[in-house]
């Protein structure tokens, strides 16, 4: 309800009864006020108007006579309308339905118009689901287009459906759009999910498997790689090995095809190797296929539909494999799996996977970059060839030769990779001068170059200045190699593999007339399948070159994330043979990918950037003994090897971790300061002679030490006028220190003495942690000197006219005690000369007289004494006045002896009216009594 200008004194559009004509109106109100705002504004207005009136009255109003009628009457109509308004703001408000939200906006398109993959952005399951029965294979992306891990997953997705999308079905459904079918049917726990629906043999439902691997292109396209290819057929004995040097456990199907098309049983095996993917993407697990009857026989698989699997060091056979569908036969597989090497897949949220497999036992850890477009991985095979040589306890020779196969393919895996590399470099160099031949064509034709190609191979121009023009234009020849950084920005921003036809479609040169061929040599690991000599087949050399061409794709985009890594062999390896059974500290061997968790290594201490080869490092993690050991060796069979012989033999030391933090830096102009340690430099600050350090040991994720933070700074601010104590503090979690500065609570303060470094002590907990019981912690360990210029800075002028007048009152009673020491003094020497002519003659004096000369002799003594020490006071209460009757500076205190920094603060406590007590020998004596009375 827009409020409307109001005019007069009081409501909107009416005129006040008995105001004088033309008079003031008020203003109207602004858009966007309620209105309670509107009545208060009216009833204040109103109310001043009314204020005059009655004064306006009471001046006309006889002595002693009632209010004028008109001024009533203008009140209840007031009273009458506000009533009124009052019950039109509580129709409105019951009169709509419900509160009053805003409607969700209409669903966007979540994927770009082009793209590969379908968006159902306005979640309709129905049209998903038609689309999902159409294709054997789909990919379906449920998400949520304000999720951020959306988003990113978005591009992902886009670069897997380029790979796959003449395959697989790739669509996008949103699930979080409120009102949608995917909303009301689905309950997403977590956006986004990636899942994978396969087409039963009816066509009429979809299986579903989850995916639980890393949301990045590489591993997506490794995962449906797998997904296309779960089978392996195994046609010879001879595949089983090169299945076992690829893949941890090989599990054995038999079927027999001659029967039927499809055998009884194949679906649900074919189903679990599916299912086994969503568990484990790595691959660890080689689902393979016997067909022929000889072949099965000499594996053992009597009939069809048997199941074996094959372990490093033992054959497993499933006896109920012909009555257990999908999920029994994975469930099986999973139970039974024994692996002496495996990858750790850590989903980077939070969870305990990487806690419950260390907390077993001691681990090795091998972080090495499990690039998902290279398929050889050297530092794992290296790994799983040691780990199998530590845990062959009986000297197998099926074990030692797994591990020599293993041994060779990493030999030959090197020089096939190094192969590769070259034949692709020189396939990618004609490849990108038949581009540059085409845009010679083209220009001088007058045409652009081919964005893209529509149907029929009509070409799209690429818009002037674009990154692909400019690239077609300006190829740097002489840097386009597959491991090249130009290569790389030209690949991302115009990638030679999406359209073969692109910019040399119409390219009628002689060198671009053909496309060229990636001339991969074959790998030798592989079975052959080369044709006859003399016998050409097309369709051949086609899948030939698309397999080559598919290589190279792969090993330019492995080259983004990162180098492969070899490994050197120079050295002969030290035997390990059996170890794992012949000692008590026995290792499990994990692998962590070090592309995906940096973060792990670098919390231990390792920095991958600068290890050889690169992004590789190997750890052993003792978390009994609360100990991590890091080879700083290269890794190599070798220096692997001794490192777990020196770890068993108890010959390593443990790796103490610095935070990497930079130590703060304090000069002296500031005031106050706490410096940052790190196990670097802990023990150069708090080992420093003639310094005074104190340490707070703490956790960034500890309550308490975030609590008591504000405790440590007051009592560093209290101290900042001495310059040879410092105040410090470690994060423990970053910092691994020896064991005698391991503390099982935190947080804890300790203080490290300035010269007697041995004798550092640690605060007690049982103490609440305030500033006056962490001070005098502290001042225990302080010098005199120190102590008085804490005390002194601590002190206010009120403080110092008290110190003052007690010290005015000390220096009086030291004065008359040092007048009554010295009288008493006189008198004893007095009787001293008096008695020492009887003293002299021994004979002649009496055993009393020789008593109390003794006496008089001693009581000199202790009156001199006595007065040597009140001087003293008195010096020390000269110097004290003198300090504090001036500003303090720290010359001053310089300039002090140091008997007044012993004594000062007792001489202020020492009570005024004190005197020394009568001296014993006095008392003792009847002549001395008579005399003081």
């Amino acid at each position: 309800m827009e409020p409307s200008p109001s005019h007069g004194a009081g409501m909107p559009g009416v005129e006040a009864a008995g105001g004088p004509p033309g008079g003031d109106t008020t203003p109207p109100l602004p858009q966007g006020h309620d209105e309670d705002t509107r009545v208060e504004e009216e009833g204040a207005l109103l109310g001043s108007d009314t204020e005059e009136e009655e004064e306006e009255g009471e001046r006309r109003a006889p002595r002693g006579g009632s209010a004028p009628p008109q001024l009533l009457s203008d009140r209840i109509m007031l009273a009458a309308k506000l009533g009124l308004l009052f019950l039109a703001l509580v129709i409105v408000v019951h009169s709509s339905k419900g509160p009053l939200i805003r409607k969700a906006s209409s669903p966007q398109p979540f994927f770009p118009q082009h793209s590969l993959v379908t968006d159902f952005h306005s979640g309709d399951v129905g049209g998903l689901t038609e689309r999902l029965l159409a294709s054997d294979l789909s990919l379906v992306v449920y998400y949520a287009p304000w999720d951020r891990s959306s988003q990113a997953l978005r591009w992902e997705v886009e670069q897997a459906a380029q790979f796959h999308h003449e395959q697989i079905y790739f669509a996008a459904i949103n699930c979080w759009h409120p009102g949608s079918e995917c909303k009301s049917r689905y309950k997403i726990r977590k956006f986004p999910a990636v899942v994978l629906h396969i087409r039963t043999s009816s066509g009429m439902e979809t299986k579903a498997f989850a995916y639980g691997g890393p949301h990045e292109a590489g591993h997506l396209i490794r995962f449906l790689s797998r997904c296309l290819r779960p089978l392996t057929h195994v046609a010879s004995h001879a595949d089983l090995p090169r299945l076992q040097v690829d893949h941890s456990a090989v599990v054995l199907g038999y079927y027999d095809f001659s029967s039927s098309l499809v055998p009884r049983g194949y679906t649900s095996y074919y189903l679990a190797a599916l299912r086994w993917l969503q568990h484990e993407p790595s691959g660890a697990v080689a689902w393979g296929v016997v067909t022929n009857p000889q072949v099965a026989q000499a594996f053992s698989l009597s009939t069809s539909q048997s199941i074996h699997l094959v372990l490093w060091n033992t054959t497993l056979s499933f006896t109920n494999a012909a009555t257990s569908d999908s999920e029994g036969i994975s469930n099986w597989v999973a139970k039974r799996l024994d692996e002496t090497a495996s990858w750790l897949h850590v989903s980077g949220d939070k969870s305990q996977v990487l806690s419950l497999d260390t907390q077993e036992g001691p681990s090795l850890l091998l972080f090495a970059p499990d690039n998902p477009y290279h398929t050889p991985n050297d530092p794992y095979t290296l790994l799983r060839e040691v780990s199998l040589d530590y845990f062959n306890c009986n000297q197998s020779s099926r074990v030692s030769t797994l591990a020599r196969y293993l041994r060779v393919s990493r030999s030959r895996g090197r020089t096939f990779q190094r192969k590769v590399e070259k034949a692709c470099q020189t396939y990618l160099t004609e490849h990108l001068q038949m581009l540059h031949l085409a845009q010679q064509q083209r220009a001088s034709e007058g045409k652009g170059c081919c964005h893209s190609t529509e149907a029929g191979g009509v070409c799209v121009p690429a818009p002037d200045g674009s990154p692909a023009s400019e690239e077609c234009v300006n190829p740097n020849l002489h840097l386009m190699t597959v491991l090249s950084d130009s290569c790389r920005e030209m690949v991302l921003q115009y990638n030679p593999w999406k359209d073969p036809s692109v910019c040399c479609h119409h390219a009628n040169t002689t060198k671009a007339k053909t496309k060229p061929i990636p001339h991969i040599p074959k790998d030798k690991t592989q079975p052959d399948q080369a044709v006859k000599t003399g016998q050409v087949d097309d369709h051949i050399e086609r899948l030939e070159a698309v397999a080559g061409e598919e290589q190279c794709k792969k090993l330019f985009h492995g080259s983004l994330l990162g180098p492969v890594p070899y490994i050197r062999d120079q050295n002969t390896a030290v035997d390990i043979t059996g170890l794992g059974c012949r000692t008590n500290k026995t290792l499990s061997f994990v692998a962590l990918d070090s592309l995906q968790h940096r973060d792990v290594a670098r919390r231990l201490g390792i920095d991958l950037s600068s290890r050889e080869p690169a992004n590789t490092a190997a750890v052993i993690v003792d978390v009994q003994r609360e100990a991590h050991f890091i080879l700083d060796a290269s890794l190599s069979k070798h220096a692997l090897a001794a490192f777990i012989l020196n770890y068993t033999n108890g010959m390593l030391d443990r790796t103490l971790v610095s935070g990497g933090k930079e130590m703060t830096q304090c000069d002296s102009t500031s005031q106050m300061c706490i410096q940052e340690l790190t196990a670097e430099n802990y023990f150069k600050v708090t080992q420093e002679a003639g310094k005074t350090v104190v340490v707070l040991h703490y956790n960034s994720n500890c309550v308490a030490c975030s609590t008591i933070g504000h405790v440590f700074l007051a009592v560093a601010h209290s101290m900042r006028h001495l310059p040879d104590v410092t105040f410090a503090r470690i994060n423990v979690v970053g910092n691994i220190l020896p064991w005698h500065l391991h503390f099982t609570t935190l947080p804890t303060i300790i203080v490290h003495p300035a010269l007697r470094k041995s004798d550092s002590r640690v605060f007690d907990l049982s103490h609440s942690i305030t500033p006056a019981s962490v001070i005098s912690f502290i001042m225990a360990d302080l010098s005199p000197r120190q102590r008085l210029t804490l005390a002194l800075h601590a002190c206010g002028e009120e403080c110092r006219e008290g110190v003052l007048h007690e010290a005015a009152l000390a220096s009086t009673a030291l004065h008359h005690n040092l007048t009554t020491s010295t009288r008493r003094l006189q008198r004893v020497l007095e009787r001293l000369v008096k008695a020492a002519p009887a003293a002299d003659t021994p004979s002649e004096a009496s055993a009393h007289e020789q008593r109390s000369f003794e006496r008089l002799r001693q009581a000199r003594v202790h009156f001199m004494r006595d007065i040597k020490t009140q001087r003293k006071k008195l010096e020390h209460l000269h110097h004290m006045l003198t300090l504090l009757s001036k500003p303090l500076d720290q010359e001053a205190l310089d300039g002090l002896h140091v008997e007044s920094f012993n004594h000062l603060l007792q001489t202020l406590t020492a009570s005024s009216a004190s005197s020394p007590p009568t001296p014993p020998e006095e008392a003792a004596s009847p002549d001395t009594a008579r005399d003081e009375s």
